[in-house]
């Protein structure tokens, strides 16, 4: 996928505080921008009185941008503010993730709660690899045994130690996790739907680089409606190239809008298996709604389409696939 100039020296400035402690005595923070958004597999994840479950992403998603690596002994803690109730019961989890819905390295941390504050401790080092395993981008909290507040806006912290050995060394940043009042229709790109063998890493099917001729993977999507209800019997109708109809009855209940390189002109979007039937969320094993989608670039046109997925009054996800040269 294409870097920008802007994300590149973040990112290298960020991979200099990890890779290259300075020598000086005292505690040297990194801050790092924080972006918090709903979980995938929850449909009222950010709703008032619900549990709590949403992501925090530090690092850019581009697979062909590093993750903050961070060795054995080394943590990532987060700290909810006190309108977040701790009610002492269920299970609560932090997920480190890759990028991408199902993309941990299991068995590579232990998460711990004392008041509002989540860590996790690092039992492995969990590094950046390659595109495929490109290391610590998000931290997905699933959180059983916390209430979300009133709607409203709220800080949430994140401080990363990436060397245990060297604990005043940190990068650290604060998120905003927007509070809804009520539930709202949600589209989800999941990649445990796009026949990709388990266990995690699952494939990354927000971004894909397939070569030309070739049709990325499917994707797979949960759907709920207004009501935190499995949004059954959507398919997908095509409008014109660029954009195409979630149907739903006859009814359009959301858009999908394709971006695509210069000269493209026979893509399509398809569903290969009919409309959104039941079905249950990973994890959470939450009702929802599965719907199979297949994108078939223009075999004809090299370069990055965008796909963005949108439902009416709710959320939105986006696809990225480059077609290059066959090698």
């Amino acid at each position: 996928m294409r870097k920008r100039l802007m994300v590149l020296l973040v990112v290298a400035a960020m991979g200099m505080a990890v890779m290259a402690v300075p020598a000086a005595a005292g505690p040297v923070d990194t801050p790092i921008p924080v972006k918090v958004t709903k979980a995938p597999i929850a449909a009222d994840g950010t709703t008032a009185g619900a549990v709590s479950d949403f992501v925090l992403s530090f690092v850019d998603l581009d697979p062909g941008v590093d993750g903050i690596g961070i060795m054995t002994g080394g943590k990532i803690e987060v700290l909810l503010p006190d309108a977040f109730v701790n009610t002492g019961g269920g299970v609560n989890a932090g997920i480190i993730l890759q990028g991408w819905q199902a993309s941990p390295r299991l068995g590579s941390w232990t998460t711990t709660v004392s008041g509002n504050t989540i860590t996790l401790d690092l039992t492995s080092d969990y590094l950046p690899i390659n595109e495929a395993n490109p290391g610590p981008k998000q931290v997905h909290l699933l959180l059983n045994g916390f209430e979300n507040p009133r709607p409203g806006r709220y800080e949430v912290g994140l401080t990363i130690t990436p060397d245990g050995d060297v604990p005043g060394h940190t990068l650290s940043g604060t998120g905003i996790v927007k509070i809804i009042p009520r539930a709202r229709p949600s589209v989800n790109l999941v990649s445990v739907l796009s026949g990709n063998p388990g266990p995690p890493p699952f494939k990354n099917v927000q971004h894909q680089t397939v070569d030309q001729g070739t049709d990325p993977d499917k994707v797979g999507l949960y759907l709920w409606d207004k009501d935190s209800t499995p949004f059954v019997g959507v398919d997908v109708v095509m409008s014109n190239a660029d954009h195409y109809r979630f149907v739903q009855g006859g009814k359009t209940v959301g858009h999908v809008w394709i971006d695509a390189p210069a000269g493209a002109g026979n893509y399509t979007l398809s569903t290969p298996v009919g409309p959104s039937t039941p079905g249950f969320t990973a994890v959470t094993v939450l009702p929802t709604a599965h719907l199979i989608t297949q994108f078939s670039p223009d075999p004809g046109t090299i370069g990055e389409y965008t796909l963005t997925f949108k439902m009416n009054n709710g959320n939105t996800q986006t696809q990225f696939v480059e077609v290059v040269l066959a090698s």
